[in-house]
């Protein structure tokens, strides 16, 4: 028992760091700083038991007002008081609560890391008590990775090396009590520096180095000096169990006397256990020994019982909570890929829309270009038709005027007669196109104008052509077409029938020309290169068929 009231006494000695910076109300602050100060001012056990009171209604107070890191902080001074009143399982549960809130609580101030770390200092503490020393310093290193504070950090490497005394690796507890003994040095203060001192000179001498004599009684003189009884009574401890170790009874019962003295003046029934249970054992009294190894081992055994079910339920909520923690990062890992592949298909339609839009686009200003092309092909031709017409056919009709009153030779006459005719026709041939009211009346009107005494032109179904649905440019184009072609029969065929038959489908316009002319090797020359590329240009199709005396055939489909 003695070494584990040791160890809490150095935890006493740091404890100072939990300043209650939850208090929300001067009242409050006042009453939590009065029990607080309490608790280290006085050995009475109903003094210590009515803190206890206080902070766990305070506790369950913060609960209500969801202050959760108030709470957090009344539950670890709570596992201190529970410690020091001896009942251990009753202050696992404490921790085991304070822990379970901290992990829970969305909070990364410098203030929950350490309480977090206090906690985790406290379950290693009840850990050792119950020689679970595995456990123990799990928990020590999970307390070391929180906390930055170097009191802390001396406090948990000090609990380590006792882990390893307990255990009798002498030779490890040696090298954390001298790293912490150095550490002290460097932080001056008198407390810390005796503790590990002492410490140090206890494992030297287990070791049997030198010096560990001296490192004992040098402890015990600082903390004579500053009057530290809990660490005078920690050194008189390991001062009598050095001389039983070298067998020097006599001197080790004086020191173990000197425990049991100031047992009793401070009425402490923990250090009077310690004393008298290290005088039992110096005196040798085999039965007593047997009946003292048999009480503790029960009272461990029993309070290791109870304490079961309190680690489970920590380690469980622990495998719970990085479960769930596991959990919902592969939900928002699944989330994130979901968003990214809405994000991508988002991306992906808008790509596609762009695309559409700009073949569209693209197709729109093609069909918009042609048919400025064509309409400015049609522009040209009317204002060379009306330039031929005003201008040179005009002029031919005033000078046969005036040849014929000077009486000039007739067969010149006629030969310009026979150019005006021309002339006249080739204006007649590109002049304006009206597409305007019914196209089939325009087009009766240029198979009329070709329906001559020896050429019979015969149409069929155009007049049954819904020509409404078709554009300007359309109707002007197959205007063009079909006049290219008589115009062609005229000059070259010498063709006496012409056959043009119309047929329109749902979406499709055919027209077919046939005439029985004498027909011709085909060349596409200007007139036929002419009409193609007028078909082309509304998407459509021309095919040429004739041979010398068999006439001549075109099949238009569009």
């Amino acid at each position: 028992m003695k070494k584990i009231k040791i160890s809490f006494l150095f935890l006493v000695l740091v404890s100072g760091s939990l300043t209650p910076t939850f208090l929300h109300a001067q009242s409050a602050n006042d009453s939590l700083l009065y029990y607080y100060n309490s608790f280290y001012q006085t050995e009475d056990k109903a003094k210590i038991i009515s803190v206890y009171k206080y902070y766990e209604k305070h506790k369950d107070w913060s609960l209500k007002q969801n202050d959760t890191l108030t709470a957090i902080q009344s539950l670890r001074f709570l596992t201190i008081i529970q410690k020091k009143l001896g009942v251990f399982n009753d202050a696992e549960s404490s921790a085991v609560h304070g822990l379970k809130l901290a992990n829970n609580y969305s909070d990364t101030s410098a203030i929950l890391k350490e309480a977090k770390s206090g906690l985790l200092i406290d379950l290693g503490i009840i850990n050792r008590h119950f020689r679970n020393y595995e456990n123990a310093l799990m928990y020590y290193q999970k307390a070391l990775k929180l906390t930055h504070k170097k009191t802390s950090k001396n406090i948990i490497l000090n609990n380590i090396a006792y882990i390893y005394k307990e255990k009798k690796e002498y030779t490890k507890a040696y090298k954390f009590f001298d790293d912490v003994y150095k550490r002290s040095i460097e932080s001056n203060d008198k407390k810390q520096i005796a503790r590990s001192l002492s410490n140090l000179g206890h494992v030297k001498s287990k070791l049997t180095k030198t010096g560990g004599l001296n490192d004992l009684k040098k402890a015990l003189e600082i903390r004579k000096n500053i009057n530290h009884i809990p660490g005078i009574i920690a050194s008189y401890l390991h001062l009598s169990e050095y001389y039983l170790d070298i067998k020097q009874n006599s001197k080790a019962l004086k020191y173990a006397f000197k425990v049991l003295k100031i047992a009793k003046e401070k009425g402490n029934i923990n250090y009077k256990l310690d004393a008298l249970s290290l005088i039992s054992q110096i005196q040798g009294n085999e039965y007593v020994l047997e009946y003292k190894n048999m009480i503790d081992s029960i009272a461990v055994a029993k309070q290791t019982n109870e304490n079961k079910f309190a680690a489970m339920k920590y380690n469980f909520s622990e495998e719970k909570r990085k479960a769930e923690k596991v959990k919902r990062l592969l939900a928002e890992v699944k989330l994130k890929e979901e968003k990214q592949k809405r994000m991508k298909l988002i991306y992906l339609i808008i790509g596609l829309l762009i695309l559409i839009v700009s073949i569209f686009s693209y197709y729109i200003l093609k069909i918009r270009h042609k048919k400025e092309v064509i309409q400015q092909v049609y522009n040209t031709e009317t204002r060379i038709s009306k330039k031929v017409h005003d201008e040179v056919a005009n002029d031919m009709f005033y000078i046969m005027s005036k040849l014929q009153n000077e009486n000039i030779n007739e067969k010149v006459i006629d030969e310009l007669e026979e150019v005006y005719i021309k002339t006249r026709d080739i204006s007649k041939e590109n002049s304006r196109i009206s597409t305007d009211g019914n196209f089939s009346e325009h087009l009766e009107d240029l198979f009329l104008s070709f329906n001559e005494n020896h050429v019979q032109i015969i149409t069929k179904n155009s007049k049954n052509i819904n020509w409404e649905k078709y554009s300007d440019e359309f109707k002007t184009v197959i205007f063009r077409v079909i006049q290219e072609l008589l115009v062609n029969m005229k000059k070259h065929s010498k063709a006496s029938i012409v056959v043009i038959n119309f047929n329109q489908t749902r979406n499709t316009l055919q027209i077919e020309y046939n005439d029985n002319g004498a027909g011709t090797t085909l060349k596409k020359l200007n007139g036929l290169y002419n009409a193609e590329n007028r078909i082309k240009s509304i998407k459509g199709s021309i095919i040429f068929d004739s041979k010398p005396n068999a006439g001549f055939k075109v099949k238009i489909t569009i």
